[in-house]
């Protein structure tokens, strides 16, 4: 029997009824032995997946990390809105207009 192509299909579980499928089909010459390929294909195949598969997790992290910046640069705005707020004018008291009472509850010398 004379092999011209081989075929590889992987497929990986990702949870939550996901998956991903990574098929490479090679032609092979004559003088190739078929064995060595199919390892090189197996190893090719393997190889891709895993690659995207930790593209696919460092975008997830990255995704992660820009939400917990976010959240910090809102909590920092948060303080700076509170350090930079306008102090109350002294002048500006809010007790009724006219005399001070002329009487005191406190005990003599307060």
């Amino acid at each position: 029997m004379e092999v011209k192509t081989i075929t590889c299909r992987r497929i990986l579980n990702l949870g939550n009824y996901e998956s991903r499928h990574l098929e490479i089909t090679a032609n092979i010459n004559v003088l190739d032995n078929p064995d060595e390929k199919a390892t090189e294909l197996i190893e090719l195949v393997e190889r891709k997946l895993k690659e995207r598969v930790d593209l696919e997790i460092e975008a997830t992290d990255l995704k992660d990390e820009i939400k917990d910046l976010k959240n910090e640069l809102r909590q920092l705005e948060k303080q700076k809105a509170a350090l930079t707020a306008e102090e109350p004018d002294p002048d500006d008291i809010p007790f009724k207009s006219g005399e001070a009472p002329s009487t005191s509850d406190f005990s003599d010398g307060f």
